[in-house]
């Protein structure tokens, strides 16, 4: 990846956690190599990246990784299993939920945990409708779709997936090559599996920082920033709170800290409809989320190259069996 930070502002990312298709028998989402479960690899991925609205679309196995992700910002949609258990079905869904508020959207399945965050950055600069990561002419992911390709693709109703959908649409389709062998290669395989987390391992290391916005006490950080997100989105803090993983009760909590903290209303209430009430992110709020972004993306950018400077430049080394070689 580049020594420079790049924003993906209006770029998000749907994970496929549910929806087997032709990958039915594919390790699971909860599944572990070295030390990291498949889909907390890709969420890490995404984030190391720079995405931070990253949609999860789950299955039976919803609490659970609700419970593992907690504190990652990921908002979590769950698929009808009567609308099918094709792994298109679940791409559906997280493209149809993103639509609205992303120019570009990336889709990954779980299964696919050892693409690197170059080929991420490489991907989102590409200008064609779809961006797929080639390795040795073989496509992998993750797929990049911008907006302007997502309602043909949504349109698809034949039974060849993803791939038979962005066909239909006439998409204008580029292939990026990477030197990603990650990004083509699905977990499941032992040995395989060992080999490609020994090189992701050995990418991994970086300075990863939380930033916290602090009063008399802490107000604001990445799950204020989803929630009110989607606060926005769905106009409902009871429907935002279910997507987040997060407790209604819990969600008020937060928002009345930071409102206290601040001295600004950043959620506007109405009574009644559907859920018990509407709402809505104020401009107070929409502008304290501008502001917490362009901080991180600062932060992150000084870190990134402080890290580089003392780090790679030392005798301290990260082995790619997770021990420490002086």
């Amino acid at each position: 990846m580049s020594g420079q930070t790049v924003s993906y502002e209006d770029t998000g990312a749907v994970i496929m956690a549910a929806g087997g298709g032709a990958r039915r028998n594919a390790p699971g989402a909860l599944d572990v190599v070295g030390g990291l479960s498949h889909v907390k690899r890709v969420v890490l991925n995404f984030q190391r990246a720079g995405i931070k609205d990253l949609i999860l679309v789950c299955g039976e196995e919803e609490d659970a990784l609700k419970k593992q992700l907690r504190g990652f910002g990921v908002t979590f949609l769950r698929i009808d299993p009567e609308k099918g258990t094709e792994m298109f079905e679940a791409v559906r869904l997280g493209l149809s939920y993103c639509r609205e508020r992303c120019s570009q959207i990336f889709v990954c399945p779980v299964d696919v945990p050892f693409f690197s965050a170059g080929t991420v950055e490489r991907l989102w600069k590409s200008s064609a409708e779809v961006a797929i990561p080639s390795y040795q002419n073989r496509g992998g992911h993750p797929v990049k779709i911008r907006r302007q390709a997502v309602e043909s693709i949504l349109s698809y109703r034949g039974n060849d997936g993803l791939r038979g959908a962005i066909r239909e649409a006439h998409a204008e389709v580029e292939y990026i090559e990477v030197e990603d062998v990650g990004s083509v290669s699905p977990a499941g395989e032992r040995k395989s599996d060992q080999r490609l987390e020994a090189q992701y391992r050995s990418e991994l290391s970086r300075a990863r920082v939380k930033v916290q916005l602090v009063n008399t006490k802490p107000y604001f950080g990445p799950g204020m920033v989803t929630l009110l997100k989607q606060i926005r989105s769905l106009g409902s803090v009871r429907e935002a709170s279910e997507k987040t993983g997060i407790s209604y009760s819990k969600a008020w909590t937060m928002i009345r800290t930071a409102e206290e903290e601040t001295g600004a209303e950043l959620v506007g209430r109405q009574q009644g409809g559907k859920y018990g009430g509407m709402a809505e992110v104020t401009k107070a709020g929409m502008e304290l989320i501008r502001k917490y972004e362009e901080l991180e993306r600062c932060v992150q950018k000084y870190s990134d190259e402080k890290f580089r400077e003392i780090f790679q430049s030392g005798t301290l080394m990260v082995n790619t069996d997770g021990g420490n070689e002086l």
